[in-house]
Parts: structure tokens; sequence; C-alpha cells
């Protein structure tokens, strides 16, 4: 029989360093900065932009969240450098890091958005998104440290969320709105298949009468000259009784 009395303490050991990552914010209160931005930003977009999963245009805001979160990282950085408070070395340059990495994934959703990949609707999907700021944030801001365990522990763990957050999800009533754009669309398509059917019958009504008294009525296939005028028509006959004959 395996014995986990040495794993389990292992994993829940990990399990609350991965609580903490949420908690920072209460160690470091200038964190509340950015982190309350975040956690709003994810809960408006979770439950009412992307309940039924994300769009092209939303994954691309996701991105560029990523970006401007990333940048106030950098300069949170600068800021502590220049204050003294952080000197140049190698917990400046994991953070550094850190910060560039987060740019460069939200650029990629960008781009990615904006050809139109299938890939981006999973990889800038807000809570995809959400869960990367939220965990690295105590990372740029000293709370933690960035080594191969914290590392590990924000990989393994994050199904976990991914998890909790489609239950909450599942759990929590679908607003209002989405019936009524569901109900918009569903009027927007029969109004047009309507449209489309009313512009067809004109159309074949259009070449039915066409048709009919172009190609099928024989005024049409053999066409009469047109008629001479009376007087015309009366001189001509006198002048053919004054021809004289050969």
């Amino acid at each position: 029989m395996v014995d986990f009395s040495g794993f389990l303490p292992v994993v829940g050991g990990a399990f609350v360093d991965w609580l903490r990552m949420f908690v920072a914010p209460l160690e470091n209160l200038e964190m509340l900065w950015i982190i309350i931005p975040i956690w709003g930003v994810w809960v408006f977009s979770e439950f009412f932009q992307e309940k039924k999963g994300t769009s092209f245009g939303n994954a691309i805001t996701n991105g560029a969240t990523l970006v401007f979160v990333g940048i106030d990282w950098t300069r949170y950085v600068v800021r502590q450098m220049s204050a003294g408070s952080l000197s140049f070395g190698t917990e400046s340059a994991s953070k550094f890091a850190v910060a560039a990495a987060i740019i460069v994934f939200g650029l990629l959703i960008i781009i990615m958005g904006i050809k139109g990949r299938g890939l981006v609707r999973l990889l800038g999907r807000v809570r995809e998104t959400t869960y990367v700021m939220l965990t690295f944030s105590p990372v740029v801001y000293g709370v933690i440290d960035f080594s191969l365990r914290n590392l590990a522990i924000i990989l393994a763990f994050f199904p976990l969320f991914y998890i909790l957050v489609e239950i909450l999800d599942r759990v929590l009533p679908t607003p209002h709105m989405f019936e009524l754009e569901e109900e918009e669309m569903l009027d927007k398509e029969i109004g047009s298949g309507k449209g489309a059917a009313g512009a067809g019958g004109a159309g074949l009504g259009g070449l039915g009468s066409d048709f009919g008294q172009d190609v099928f009525s024989q005024s049409s296939q053999f066409p009469q000259p047109p008629l001479q005028p009376m007087r015309q028509q009366q001189q001509w006959q006198q002048q053919q009784k004054g021809r004289k004959p050969f």
C-alpha cells in the first residue's frame, strides 16, 4: 500500500502558500492599487461578458490589460530602485523579467485576437489572464520570492482555480442580459430570413413577368412592323396603279 504520509504535508504546505498569494495585499497594502482593479475587471467580465465563453474582442481587451499591468509593475520596480529600497541585482532582474514576460504575453494575445486565431479564446480568457496577474503580483511587490517552487505552485494549482471558477460560474444564475441578447439575435436571424425570402419572391416574380411577356408571348417572338399611316398607304397604292407593266 502506498504511503502518503510524507506527501500530504508537502501538498498541504504548497496549498497554503498558494492561498497566501491571493491574500498578499494584506501584507503590502500598496498592492491594492493594482489588485482591486484586477479583481473588479475579472468579476464583471467573467459573469457579465464571458459566462458563455470569450470573444475575440474580449480577448484583445484582456491582452491589453496584461500589457498595462506589466507596465505598472515595471514602474513600481523602477520607483523602488530610484528610492533605494531595491538594489540592482538578481531580485530586481527577476522582477523586470516577470513584468516583461506578462507584457509579451499580453501582446501575443492581442496579435492572436486581431488575426482571429481560435487559441486566443482559451489563452485570452479573463480567468486565465486574471490568474496570471493575481499570482505574480506578489512576486513583483516582494511579498513572495520568485523561485522555482513558487512557479511550480502557480502552475500546479491553476487547474484548481479554473475548476472552482467554472463551478461558481455554473452555480450563479445567468444574467437576464444574455437572454435579451439571444432574443435579439434570433429576431435578426428571422428577420433576415424573411427579407431573403421576400427578395427571392420578388426576383422570381419579376423574372416570371419578364419571361412571360418577352419570351412566351407571340408578340415578342414575332415582332410586327409598325403600321404606316393611312395617307402614306393610299399614296403608295396610287403609285402602284400608275406604273406601266413591263
